[in-house]
Parts: structure tokens; sequence; C-alpha cells
């Protein structure tokens, strides 16, 4: 038992330190993404005077031969894009071969991925001078529902437990953490059972809100997390009715509790949510092909045609 104990509490402080970023490698995250959208902003209005030209007046305009897609800097913005959504497929060669779980956690790899994701498209934006035709414009709108439909991976992909490596946990292992957060709030604030009984009461209706398809289930999961400060107080005062506590032990009580219901509803929705993410690798996985080929034909074509040393 104290085996089992032991390894429950492992796995509960690991999905707890993987929902949650180390304060150092958060303030660097955040920082990147200031620093970039600072450039990006920057360079935009920088530019502004020829990208608010018509497209028929550009060729008469002072900076045409920098900002235009083969100019100086548009075609650094689009090696600098090209390079970036290229890098981003180290994430992916990090989830399909072992000999790379050294280089770094999926977490972390995850969370690069996401920047360059963003980044990528806005400087290939940039290289596009806001005008995109021909071609290119597939590969362009490609990556365009690349880019919007990783946001909803993302969302997805956070909404199934993982571990401290990112490894998905199983039903079982979740149910074991469910236990022992169950245990620790009854052990720590001395809950009876009954006192436990209307916990499990109020966290059930709160978990189980989510009937429906899969779709429908996912759209009713985000709009709820869209208003997560709504359904935290409607939860918190529901526990408060449930269990009266001293107000020094309430605040804390209240938020265990809230996390131990936002666990049971992944849970139960994990089936839900695992297939619409298979669902959303097949729809994601195809754009992407088409905007890696299209973008490597595009580079191609410039540097055999010369428009890719112009600068």
């Amino acid at each position: 038992m104290h085996l089992l104990a032991r390894e429950t509490m492992s796995i509960s402080q690991s999905v707890e330190v993987s929902e949650k970023k180390p304060p150092s490698r958060r303030l660097l995250l955040w920082s990147c993404y200031v620093i970039a959208i600072a450039a990006i902003t920057w360079l935009i209005v920088d530019g502004y005077s020829y990208y608010s030209t018509p497209y028929i007046e550009r060729p008469h305009h002072p900076d045409y031969r920098v900002f235009r897609p083969a100019g100086s800097r548009g075609l650094l913005y689009g090696y600098l894009g090209a390079a970036m959504m290229i890098v981003m497929l180290i994430y992916s060669l990090r989830k399909r071969f072992r000999f790379l779980e050294g280089l770094s956690s999926l977490q972390s790899m995850l969370h690069f991925h996401i920047f360059l994701g963003i980044m990528g498209p806005l400087f290939i934006v940039l290289h596009t001078s806001f005008k995109v035709q021909g071609l290119v414009a597939v590969s362009f709108w490609s990556m365009v529902a690349v880019a919007a439909s990783g946001f909803l991976g993302r969302y997805l992909y956070q909404q199934i437990p993982r571990n401290i490596i990112g490894s998905e946990l199983t039903l079982q292992e979740l149910e074991k953490i469910k236990a022992d957060k169950t245990t620790q709030l009854k052990l720590r604030f001395q809950l009876d059972d009954r006192a436990v009984d209307k916990l499990e009461n109020v966290t059930t209706r709160f978990a189980s809100g989510f009937s429906g398809g899969s779709a429908k289930a996912v759209l009713l999961l985000l709009t709820d997390d869209l208003f997560r400060f709504l359904a935290r107080r409607r939860f918190m005062r529901d526990v408060m009715r449930a269990v009266p506590l001293p107000r020094r032990e309430l605040r804390e009580f209240t938020r265990l509790a809230f996390e131990r219901a936002l666990l049971l509803r992944r849970v139960n929705l994990l089936s839900q949510i695992q297939q619409i993410f298979h669902y959303w690798h097949v729809i994601h996985k195809p754009f992407a092909i088409i905007m890696y080929l299209i973008m490597l034909v595009h580079i191609g074509v410039a540097i055999w045609t010369g428009y890719g040393w112009a600068w």
C-alpha cells in the first residue's frame, strides 16, 4: 500500500509539474514572444509606406527594391520565415525517434514549435509584402490553415493529461491520481465521509455537463474554459455551501478541490478528446505537407532563376 501511494503521489506530482512551467522557463518564453512581436511590429511600421501603397504603384515606390518579395529585406524575411518553418519539424522528429529524447523534453519542444509556428508565418507575410497570388497562394493559405489549426491542436493537447516528460497518462493512472487527490483533501482538511460525498456530488455536476458527441463536447469545453473565472466562481460557491470550513482554510480548500474537478472532467472527456485529436491530425498533416512541398518548389525556382540571390 505504501509503495502504491508513493507511486501515485509521484504520478500526481509529475502531472502538476507538466502543467505548470518553471518560472524561469515561463519568463524566457514570454520574453521571446515580447521581443519577437516587438520586432515584427517595428518592421511593419518601418515598411508601412511601401505596404500601404497600391500594388500597381509599388514599382514606383523608392523602397521597391528593398521591400518587394525579391528585394533585400523581402528575401531576408522569406528565408527567416522558411527557416523557422523547417526548424519546426524538429518537434515531429523528437516525437518519433527515441534517440532524440536527450535533446529536450516534449513540453519544451512543443513550446518552441508553437513559437516558430507563430513567428514563421509572420515573417512569410512580410516576405509577400501582404500580397500573395498564383501557386504560392496555395502554400500561403495552407500555412495559415496549419497555424490556425495549430492553436486548436495545442488546446486539445493540453486537455490530455501527461506526465513530466510529456507522455500521455493512461485512464488507470488518472484514476489513481484522482483517488490520491481525494485522500489529500480528506486528510488535510479532516473531512468526514459525508463531507466527501457532498464534495463528490458538486465535482460530478461540474465535470459531467459535457454530454453529446465529441465535437459538441469539445466545443462546450472550449466555451467553458474561455469563461473559466465564471465556472470557478460557481464551483467555489457550491463547494462552500456543501462543505463549510473555517475562512482561513476555505481558499486553499476550494483551490485544491477545483484542481481535482478539472482532472475529473479530463478523465470523463478523455476518449472524446483523443478522438477529436486524431481527427485533427488527419486534417492538420495534409495542409502541412502541401505547405512544405510548394514552399520548397518556390525556393528552388527562386534560386534557379536568380531571384533568390537578388539581395
